[in-house]
Order: structure tokens, then sequence, then C-alpha cells
């Protein structure tokens, strides 16, 4: 008989750590009965994006280069055609990024010109200041965010099915854009997605951690029939190879999660994985937060609409 899986366990502590607006907000979304059918929906929808991109997976790691997306579009999308200082340049990026402990400025340097070459961003020299060069999302890049944010809200839509945020999304061009400002104001406002769960850093600032986190946790949630705490197998071998990491550097980080209490059982290199219960509270508390974000950025983007 496995532990039973309860979500409110630790909320006591974790709540201690939160802002409480963050902390209404995230468990609105994670006490609804139907939470766990968006986060298996969430948890499908993560490898897909990060899989095979080996070189820049090793540039930035994968939870911070999302928020390092956010501030790329924010930037671009905020520009005044009278100021060339505005916009999207290497040099905005790469404070804003330093600001938020996401990349060094090489790291910032190295995305972007990984994201360069790759054909998601273009190079053009302001007008108005020769000296100045902005980077511009390009339709390929632009197309891969959106049909991201879509696949988001689906997740969400899983959760709260009539709120149809997917749907709005599809039926308005700018939907996307506003709610990802949406979400860049809440990050430039303060708010830390990661802030009051250091239980899954252990997992995010390893490179493949978070996917490696996911597949587990889906699997979990799959065999356990969304109820129990089951150890789950992962075949290091061939999950590194999607991801650009060894199956060496997969087996430690396994090891030394267990060591600091995040896994229940030794991980036996990838076998009967067993995450601890503190581990898979924070570590779904914080997706709900991270969702419940991409929901009221949507809820605000459809008010806009009128």
């Amino acid at each position: 008989m496995y532990q039973q899986l309860r979500l409110d366990q630790f909320d006591a502590e974790f709540s201690a750590r939160a802002r409480p607006e963050d902390w209404a907000l995230l468990t609105e979304l994670r006490d609804h009965p139907r939470f766990l059918h968006g986060i298996a929906a969430y948890n499908d929808l993560i490898p897909a994006v990060f899989a095979n991109n080996i070189i820049l997976n090793k540039v930035v790691t994968e939870i911070s280069r999302i928020q390092t997306i956010v501030f790329t579009l924010h930037l671009h999308d905020t520009a005044k055609a009278d100021d060339p200082t505005t916009g999207l340049t290497l040099s905005r990026l790469q404070k804003l990024c330093l600001k938020f402990d996401l990349a060094s400025s090489g790291g910032v340097a190295a995305f972007i010109g990984l994201m360069t070459i790759a054909g998601y961003l273009s190079r053009q020299r302001s007008a108005l200041d020769r000296r100045i060069v902005h980077f511009v999302p390009t339709e390929k890049f632009i197309e891969v965010v959106e049909r991201w944010t879509q696949q988001v809200l689906q997740s969400v839509d899983a959760i709260e099915p009539e709120e149809r945020l997917a749907q709005h999304h599809i039926a308005h061009p700018r939907f996307g854009w506003d709610m990802r400002e949406g979400g860049a104001q809440r990050l430039l406002g303060g708010w830390q997605p990661l802030g009051p769960f250091p239980e899954v850093t252990h997992f995010l600032n390893c490179q493949g951690g978070w996917m490696l986190m996911g597949r587990c946790i889906a699997e979990m949630l799959r065999q356990g029939g969304r109820k129990e705490i089951v150890p789950v197998s992962v075949d290091l071998g061939a999950f590194g190879k999607s991801y650009g990491v060894s199956r060496t550097h997969l087996r430690r980080m396994l090891e030394a999660a267990h060591e600091q209490g995040l896994l229940d059982a030794p991980p036996k290199n990838g076998s009967r994985v067993l995450l601890s219960p503190r581990l898979l509270a924070a570590w779904l508390a914080a997706q709900a937060g991270e969702l419940a974000t991409y929901r009221r950025s949507a809820h605000l983007a459809r008010a806009a609409l009128g």
C-alpha cells in the first residue's frame, strides 16, 4: 500500500513563504477537482518543447529559458517607434536577465546568437541611431510561441473547460501577446514562481532536471491513478539523448535528490524512483502557481477585448 497523494499536506509551511495574493491565486486552481487533469496535460506538453534543442539546453536551463523568452517578447512588444533605446537589444535583455538571475551576460549573448542562427530572431539596425541593433522575433519564433501558448491554455481548460481560454486565443490575434505581457508584468513586479518552493530547485537548477521530474510525475499520476504516490522507472540513457545530458549526470542528480530527502528510496539508476510527499506537494504547488498565472493573464487579456 503506497502513500496517498495529498496536495495540501505542507500548506502551512509553503504559504508562509509566499505572498498572500500569490498563494490565493495558486490554491484557487490547485484545489479545483480537475487540477490533476490539467497537470497531466501540461506535463505531456513540456517535453516536446525542450527535446532535441540540445545546444540551447546547454546555454540556459529550461525554467530560465521560459522567463528569458517572456522578457525577449516583452522588450520587443514595448518598443517605441520614436525611441531607438527601447525594444529588444542585447544589452537590455542582459540587464533584465542579470537582475532576475536568469543567465549571465555571456549566457544571454549565446542565447541571442543561437536564436538568430536558428531563424527565431533577425537583426535590424535602428534607422534613428545606426549604432543600435534591435533583434526582432521572426514568424518562425512567433509560431512556436503561439503554439506553446495554445497548448498551455488547453491545459488550463482541462481544469476549467467552461472558460474556453484556448478558443479565445485562436479567435483574437493580440490575445497571446497581451497574455504574455501580463506574465512579464507579474515577473517585473516581483513575482517569484519558485520562491516559496526551494524543494524543487535541485532539479530545476540541473540541466534536464525539469524534464526528468515532469516525466516522473506524469508517470506517477498515470500509474497511481492520481491518488497514490507510486515508484516509476525511467530509461536514463534514452531520456538523456533527447536533452543532451548523460546517463551519469541524470543518475547523480537522482542520487543527490535522495541524499537531500527529496526521494523516499534509492533511485537504483532510474529504476523505482519514489518521489517524496514533500517534493510532490511543492512541485505541484509550483505548477499550480505557473498555470494560475497563465490563467490570470488570459482573463486580463480577454477583459481587454471587451
